[in-house]
């Protein structure tokens, strides 16, 4: 209908209602242009809020998981700190028990989970982190992508040389076939015994250097993120990289 009457008035010569008929369909246009833009604003809004509500819930729920798997560890650590304590003093065998050898035997275990939101993985493998708009939410979820590998690599890195004392000294270690805490250590001849007393000492740092550089960093960078999602907190400072050169065996003294 509008070029029907751009025709007619050129035909006319009626110049001015030619100008109209064209601010008309510019201003149509226009308007044409900017709804369609709020449509796209609003899917845009509308998809960020779903993906960090979702990414709120599967933070809450891993940090449960990565804080029990830390409290966990420190109790296997306070286990194998009694041990060592025994070693180095002479003093304190009567309170060792299958917890402290279930302890002992499991120093070589650093298989627990990097925990990694999918929904992290998805903003940043498809794009979509740039509907993120606040900066520190945005800076936070990447830095804890980043943070996620420098703990992989570390977890792996901790890990090569690492000893199974169980099956180095069975002679000291019995297993029982059963659970960790059914297991039965000589810890008077440990004691005697300098190679076995170094490859103790050895695992017991790896796993303190696992326990607080990957297990317990984790849960760190899982509440800053969570607090930084739930509040619009601006995040910490980067977060520091945890060194990955295995720690050396040190004497007993």
């Amino acid at each position: 209908m509008i070029l029907r009457s751009i025709t007619k008035h050129v035909r006319d010569q009626n110049w001015f209602a030619v100008g109209i008929d064209f601010i008309i369909v510019i201003v149509g246009v226009f308007i044409g242009i900017q709804v369609a833009n709020w449509n796209d604003e609003r899917r845009d809004r509308d998809a960020e809020a779903l993906y960090l509500d979702r990414l709120h819930g599967e933070i809450s729920a891993i940090s449960q998981r990565a804080d029990a798997d830390y409290e966990s560890q420190l109790d296997r650590l306070e286990w194998m700190e009694e041990v060592r304590a025994f070693f180095a003093t002479g003093i304190g065998i009567e309170i060792l028990d299958g917890r402290h050898c279930g302890a002992l035997s499991q120093s070589h275990i650093f298989a627990d989970t990097i925990f990694y939101p999918p929904t992290i993985k998805e903003l940043i493998a498809t794009g979509r982190i740039v509907l993120v708009r606040d900066d520190a939410t945005r800076t936070a979820i990447l830095s804890f992508d980043q943070t996620n590998e420098v703990l992989r690599q570390v977890r792996t890195d901790i890990q090569i040389d690492r000893l199974l004392l169980a099956r180095t000294y069975p002679q000291f270690i019995d297993l029982r076939l059963s659970e960790w805490e059914d297991a039965v250590c000589d810890f008077q001849a440990m004691a005697r015994d300098r190679a076995f007393l170094n490859d103790f000492i050895d695992n017991m740092r790896r796993y303190e250097a696992y326990a607080r550089n990957v297990t317990g960093r984790q849960s760190e960078v899982l509440e800053a993120l969570r607090a930084t999602i739930a509040y619009g907190a601006k995040p910490a400072s980067a977060p520091s990289v945890p060194s990955s050169r295995a720690p050396v065996a040190s004497e007993i003294k």
